[in-house]
């Protein structure tokens, strides 16, 4: 078993500015993460609104904050993380091939899209079926292809895959989207774009691989068949949280419940980013996250040198 005074969960903008700040507090930490670092910053393609860059790839960005972590001799280690465990002078932190003993931990593990749950979608995931078009936009070059979803990402990913697609349709079940309104003008004034609001996706079909969707007009009921070859679907995110649930921090829906200084109700436990409880989940909001559960797991651990 490897010991360390901290465990960071996640390495996304959260998990790496935890990081950052643990580590110019001299801290011995490790970051555990089930993949590449940059977390949900992976799955769009540009950010405009992230203080000293304007307008950045997202891969330039997490190159940066990757870079960063580098500078300061931080390495990111691979370890999907299976349970949790409070002990009487700690935590035990088990993965799918090891176990970590520490005094403190922080959980930045972010969130994972959420499925619509109709006919044929698990059947056509990885088959014209995608959860993120900057990973797969690219296959669907000079296609038809669909977006579902009325936020954001939604509007974000279907100015993109106007770029790279033929045709982009934009299907959202409610009247009105939730995106803010310079991203709505934006696809409003794309000839690429066309919009379908208060439709409803009930079912895919196809063969091999995708051929199209089942829609209703939620207002005339009207059932109708799009023919398009991809579809990428951007309707919310589920916390990752399942290795905590027999710690009773969670809220119905899976979030971490915390207090102002992102300490959940267990002592030594710390949580941030996406995965806590909060109105507003951006790179900006991550990073205030990271640094101030670092602060505390700072604090906590400092506190607990000087009982030793």
């Amino acid at each position: 078993m490897k010991k360390h005074e901290l465990v960071i969960v996640g390495c996304g903008p959260a998990g790496m500015m935890a990081a950052i700040y643990a580590k110019r507090a001299n801290k011995d930490i490790v970051i555990l993460d089930k993949s590449t670092p940059g977390g949900r910053i992976r799955s769009t393609y540009q950010v405009d609104n992230y203080l000293g860059f304007g307008r950045v790839t997202a891969e330039e960005l997490v190159q940066k904050m990757v870079t960063h972590l580098h500078d300061l001799e931080i390495d990111d280690t691979y370890g999907r993380v299976q349970k949790i465990k409070k002990t009487a002078t700690g935590f035990i932190v088990i993965t799918d091939d090891d176990e970590y003993q520490a005094d403190a931990v922080i959980i930045a593990s972010g969130t994972n899209p959420k499925t619509l749950n109709v006919p044929n979608e698990s059947r056509f995931v990885g088959n014209g079926l995608s959860y993120c078009a900057v990973c797969d936009g690219i296959f669907f070059e000079n296609k038809d292809v669909a977006v579902i979803g009325g936020g954001d990402s939604a509007l974000e990913e279907s100015n993109y895959l106007s770029r790279i697609c033929q045709s982009v349709t934009l299907i959202h079940d409610l009247h009105d989207f939730t995106a803010n309104n310079g991203l709505i003008k934006r696809i409003q004034n794309n000839p690429k774009i066309r919009i379908l609001t208060e439709t409803q996706v009930t079912g895919f079909c196809g063969n091999e691989c995708i051929e199209g969707l089942n829609v209703t007009n939620l207002k005339t009921q009207e059932a109708i068949l799009i023919s398009v070859q991809g579809v990428f679907i951007y309707v919310g995110n589920k916390p990752e949280t399942a290795f905590i649930r027999d710690l009773s921090v969670t809220d119905e829906e899976g979030f971490i419940r915390v207090s102002p200084e992102m300490q959940t109700s267990i002592q030594g436990l710390y949580a941030c980013g996406d995965v806590t409880k909060k109105d507003y989940r951006l790179i900006a909001t991550a990073i205030s996250d990271g640094a101030i559960a670092a602060l505390g797991a700072i604090k906590y651990l400092d506190n607990c040198l000087k009982k030793r």
